[in-house]
């Protein structure tokens, strides 16, 4: 059993700190804003998969390195739109691109390419939990 839960260490360090943002945020009474973290990180985060690929050697691959750039122009079109939208439109577009960021995290995982599956499992769930909480900013 703890060898089955060791395992799982991703999940449990995702639900830590995506509920530590949210909390934060939601309980704290922090309204989101356009220029937010949570509104930059999505290019960052996608660059983060540029660099995955580039140090594991899969960026020659046929395809991979188009993907990741199409990844890194369609996360960073997202976070633009949220910089020239009213914020509360705004917010819904970078909710929506943390969400969408979770299925491209689950679409690695699946292939086991790019990125080593701690890191896809760990984004999947903090991915989730920070969408809910820009969701949740806004009650």
């Amino acid at each position: 059993m703890t060898k089955t839960l060791s395992h799982r260490w991703p999940l449990a360090l995702g639900i830590v700190l995506g509920l530590s943002q949210g909390l934060t945020d939601v309980l704290g009474g922090v309204p989101w804003v356009p220029s937010s973290v949570t509104t930059w990180m999505l290019p960052v985060l996608a660059l983060a998969y540029l660099v995955f690929g580039a140090a594991r050697g899969e960026l020659g691959q046929p395809g991979v390195l188009t993907t990741q750039l199409l990844g890194l122009l369609g996360f960073g079109v997202l976070a633009a739109v949220a910089l020239v939208v009213e914020p509360e439109i705004g917010r819904y577009v970078v909710a929506a691109g943390w969400l969408g960021h979770a299925v491209w995290d689950a679409l690695h995982h699946r292939a086991g390419r790019v990125v080593p599956a701690w890191y896809a499992e760990f984004c999947i769930v903090f991915d989730v939990l920070v969408a809910a909480s820009i969701l949740l900013s806004g009650v």
